[in-house]
């Protein structure tokens, strides 16, 4: 393609321990199954599950994994 390629905008700076969650519904042959994902933006660690339903029990279940798991404080979700 011809042309100026649009700037790239570079990404905002966010301290340690700030992280991004994000669910997305999968479908298999089996079936449907969802796909919990948390990362922070900082230092990219990323903590994934999946799970057969999504709802406030098995949401509340995934957000206690990051918190185990991170050897650092979270102080941002």
């Amino acid at each position: 393609m011809d042309g100026d390629k649009p700037k790239r905008q570079k990404f905002k700076r966010y301290p340690i321990g700030y992280f991004h969650i994000d669910i997305a519904e999968l479908r298999t042959a089996d079936g449907k199954l969802f796909l919990f994902v948390a990362i922070d933006r900082t230092s990219k660690f990323t903590v994934a599950r999946l799970v057969e339903k999504a709802n406030r029990k098995t949401a509340w279940e995934f957000l206690e994994h990051p918190l185990e798991a991170v050897p650092y404080r979270i102080h941002t979700i």
